[in-house]
């Protein structure tokens, strides 16, 4: 990347290929503590056939215990950052938490509209991607849904430092 300036990087050129997945059958408390352990807030869901079929978030896990927590009597609040608008919510936590939902099924609340680009996209449409589906990270991924890598806002920023 040294000698290519970075109107000239393509998607392949800054994607991470290491990726932490999910599959659609594990929990939420799998999917949470693969993104705890290695320091992520979104995981690619992959099937049996090596396809990407969805993305799970921090967020969505929290939005998905904000909606169901409504229904609990023993609620209480919790500050989460939401990086989707750059500030702290305040949002209804149940008391049991994790106890409560961990057993879901990643499928029930992964995002199946995925945002995704061709290896050979330039960085720049991959920018623009990102900014008008207001998301932190794009998938890199063919027509199949074969799963290459995947960019985020802090890709970015490593772009940006190193140039």
């Amino acid at each position: 990347m040294a000698n290519t300036t970075i109107r000239q990087l393509v998607a392949a050129d800054v994607m991470q290929r290491d990726m932490v997945t999910v599959s659609p059958s594990n929990t939420l408390r799998d999917a949470l503590a693969l993104m705890t352990e290695n320091h992520v807030t979104g995981l690619p869901v992959m099937d049996g056939k090596s396809r990407c079929i969805g993305l799970i978030t921090a967020s969505d896990v929290l939005g998905f215990e904000e909606e169901h927590a409504e229904d609990s009597p023993d609620k209480g609040m919790m500050q989460h950052f939401n990086n989707e608008i750059g500030r702290w919510e305040s949002m209804p936590i149940s008391a049991f938490g994790l106890e409560e939902f961990g057993d879901v099924r990643v499928e029930e609340v992964m995002s199946r509209e995925l945002i995704s680009v061709d290896r050979d996209t330039p960085l720049k449409e991959v920018g623009q991607k990102m900014l008008d589906g207001n998301v932190h990270r794009v998938l890199v991924m063919d027509e199949r849904f074969s799963l290459y890598g995947i960019i985020t806002s802090f890709d970015f920023v490593r772009v940006l430092a190193e140039s």
